[in-house]
Parts: structure tokens; C-alpha cells; sequence
């Protein structure tokens, strides 16, 4: 091991003021191996010499009386990123209060978790600091959890957790250096989300519903892109006669707020979702502005849960001939496939859908990605599936008169 470099008690450098250039020393804490301590000497830089002696004479002077304060015994790297992830740590508390982006109270408790279940348990990490965290230590860990039989999805989710938290340290300059600018994510196997073609909208529309709020919040996601915490913080004051304000995103643990991201807006609404509303808003048990439209019959004043918007969903696919899982007694019959996993469509599908029919009707990328309140194209690339419903016999006809024009 390299000894530790001496340093000399302290050092001096001129610093800019109201009446000049003085000298300043920075003295040396040889407790916590830094310059600590920063003090002028008064001595104003001027004349042929700049009057260095004079200065270092003043500092020399000034050294007896200099006093460190001894230092905080150093978190070690697990307990700095479980604190990290606690409700009223700094960095939760910047982002509500100087950010303006409150973290979902569930996003925390992921990450809390996270490092209790899957960062605290690594033999490697043990008795380490967060100044003393190497990428050698990260790689060995992204090894163990491969071991321990973890795919890259939720390897990269977990190392998320430490990241953030690593970089934030970074930002404010209490650590050096960031061990994590060479690690790469994980390789993961992602299953393309599914989405429903223009026919099967059509198809749903055209069928009378069986639930009129589960048809509405169907239509809020496939035809608005409305995503499910909005679908579920959508109050009677938010609809108006043509247009819907996005500005509400409810969540269990945090109740009605901001959309995610903040992304609010304004959007259209359908001749197929002004009917579903109407429907709705008369059998409403409680139609006032301030009132949720999908207000629980179980429980007033609260939305419905999640359980009941991922149900409505699947029977919703079920009248339009896209079956899920199998209901009926005894084992599902032979060659019985469950589309609905199959096609991989969830509620967070129907944002997919809006999406992708809407490029595909013709309206240009930059008015979808106002639509979606996507902040990037690149997100709104993500969204985009439009393979799953081209219309390969109408594409090889245009190809073809293409052709045949120009010959």
C-alpha cells in the first residue's frame, strides 16, 4: 500500500475582493486528509512581490488557533443507499419540494425494498464505504444476481436503486468520481407489448357494453391515451363538452395528484367517449365537479381499485372475441390458447393502441406526442407498434400502383 503523501499545514492562493486580490490560506485536516479550513490572512496581494511572505508569516501565525471539527463517522455504502430511499430523505424531499416532481410513494418503497432484499444481503458490499465502491464491486454484484437466477430486467430495476442514489452523491460533490460510468445495463428480454387494430376498436365500439364504466375507462386508454392512474383521478370538472384537461393521476399510497412526469393536457374528446361519459355521468352516484367519474360503488368518494379496471379490460376483449383465461369448469378445452396473454394486452396497452392508430390515421408525430404528453419522439417511438396491425395486402397494392406509376 502507497504510504500516505505529507502535506504541508497549509496552502496559500489569492482570491479576488471589493479592495483587491488577498491572500487566503486553506488549512490541512489531517483526521479526514483534506484541506478543511479556509481562512484570509488579510494580507492584500500587491507590490513587486505580492507580499507572499507577509502572507505566509499571517498563516503561520494563524495555525495554533485553527480548530477542526472531527468529522462524522463514514455511513457505509448499504446504509447511505437505504437512507437514500427513506420518505424523508434529501433527495425524496428535493424532488417534491424544489423539483416539483413528487416520487410515488410506492416508487420509494420499491426502492427501500429493494436494498433490503437484494443490494444489503451481497458478501461484497459488507464493511465497505461509499467513498471505497468500486465498478469491480458492482460487476460482482450484477454476477450474484445472475446467479441467484435473476433476469437483466430485474437486475437493472435493482441497480437502479443504487445509481440514483450514487450519482446523487456525485452531483453534490461528496464523492469524486462515479463507479458507475462504465457498467452497463443488463441484457434483457422484453415482450413487445400488444395493442388492438382499428377493426377490434371499431368492434368494441359498436357493441353495446355490458358496464358502462368499464367500457368508458377502456375507451379513456385506447381512444384518449389516458393512462391508469388518470383513468382513475378523472373528476366531473376535468370533462368538458369537447375536450378532456389530463391534470389528476391517482395512486393508492398518495391519493389524487399530478399527472406522472406533470405531463398534463388537453385532448379531444370522440363521438364513441362523449357517449361512454354521458352513459357513466348518469348513473353517477355523486356527479359534482369535485367528484371521481370512476367513483367506487363499494367504497364512495374512493375511484375503483386497479383490480377492477384490469377486469373490465378482460371482458371487454372477451366480447370483441379476444379471450382470456379460461372460466369455465373442469380444464379449458384442447387447443383453448388465452389471447390475451398471448397478445401480452394489459390496461398500459390501450396508451400503446392510441398511439399507434393514431400515426397510423394520419396524424402527424409531433401532434400524437403532444396527445401522449410525451416528452421526447424517442418515447413516443417506445409506443409505436406499428407491425402488429399494418395491413400488409393494403401496403403491397400501394407499393404496387407506386410502381406502376412511375414505370
Amino acid at each position: 500500500m502507497r504510504p500516505n503523501k505529507t502535506r504541508k499545514p497549509f496552502t496559500l492562493y489569492m482570491k479576488e475582493t471589493k479592495n483587491g486580490p488577498v491572500w487566503y490560506a486553506r488549512f490541512w485536516d489531517e483526521n479526514s486528509r483534506r484541506y478543511a479550513i479556509t481562512r484570509s490572512t488579510g494580507i492584500p496581494a500587491e507590490g513587486k512581490r505580492l507580499r507572499r511572505y507577509d502572507a505566509e508569516q499571517a498563516a503561520r501565525k494563524m495555525l495554533p488557533g485553527i480548530q477542526f471539527i472531527p468529522a462524522a463517522p463514514e455511513k457505509s455504502f448499504i446504509q447511505y443507499v437505504a437512507d437514500f430511499w427513506l420518505p424523508d430523505s434529501p433527495y425524496v424531499r428535493e424532488c417534491a419540494l424544489v423539483k416539483k416532481k413528487p416520487l410515488a410513494s410506492a416508487y420509494i418503497t420499491l426502492h427501500h425494498d429493494d436494498v433490503r432484499r437484494h443490494i444489503e444481503p451481497f458478501p461484497g458490499f459488507q464493511g465497505i464505504s461509499l467513498q471505497q465502491l468500486t465498478p469491480g464491486h458492482i460487476r460482482e454484484w450484477m454476477r450474484w444476481m445472475a446467479e441467484k437466477g435473476m433476469k437483466g430486467g430485474r437486475i437493472n430495476k435493482v441497480m437502479q436503486a443504487m445509481s440514483v442514489a450514487v450519482r446523487y452523491a456525485v452531483s453534490g460533490e461528496e464523492l469524486d468520481r462515479d463507479p458507475f460510468k462504465n457498467i452497463h445495463d443488463a441484457p434483457e428480454s422484453r415482450k413487445e407489448m400488444g395493442i388492438l387494430s382499428l377493426g377490434e376498436i371499431a368492434k368494441l365500439v359498436s357493441i353495446p357494453a355490458a358496464d358502462s364504466r368499464g367500457r368508458l375507462a377502456v375507451l379513456l386508454g385506447a381512444l384518449c391515451g389516458l393512462r391508469l392512474g388518470e383513468v382513475r383521478g378523472l373528476l366531473w370538472g376535468d370533462i368538458g363538452e369537447d375536450a378532456i384537461t389530463v391534470c389528476h393521476n391517482y395512486q393508492k399510497d398518495d391519493g389524487l395528484k399530478a399527472p406522472k412526469w406533470n405531463s398534463s393536457g388537453i385532448l379531444p374528446i370522440t363521438a364513441a367517449v362523449r357517449l361512454a361519459i354521458d352513459a357513466v355521468h348518469k348513473m353517477a352516484i355523486d356527479p359534482r365537479p369535485e367528484a371521481f367519474v370512476m367513483e367506487s360503488l363499494e367504497c364512495p368518494g374512493q375511484p375503483y381499485s386497479k383490480t377492477f379496471f384490469s377486469k373490465a379490460l378482460e371482458k371487454e376483449l372477451e366480447v370483441i372475441g379476444i379471450p382470456g383465461k379460461w372460466k369455465g369448469e373442469g380444464d379449458p378445452p384442447e387447443g383453448y390458447v388465452d389471447e390475451q396473454q398471448r397478445r401480452n394486452l394489459t390496461f398500459h396497452s390501450l396508451r400503446h393502441t392510441f398511439v399507434t392508430l393514431g400515426r397510423l390515421a394520419g396524424i402527424s408525430d409531433f401532434e400524437i406526442q403532444v396527445l401522449a404528453r410525451h416528452k421526447s419522439g424517442a418515447m413516443m417511438e417506445r409506443y409505436s407498434h406499428a407491425a402488429q396491425v399494418l395491413d400488409f395486402s393494403s401496403a403491397k397494392e400501394k407499393l404496387e400502383m407506386a410502381v406502376t406509376k412511375g414505370a
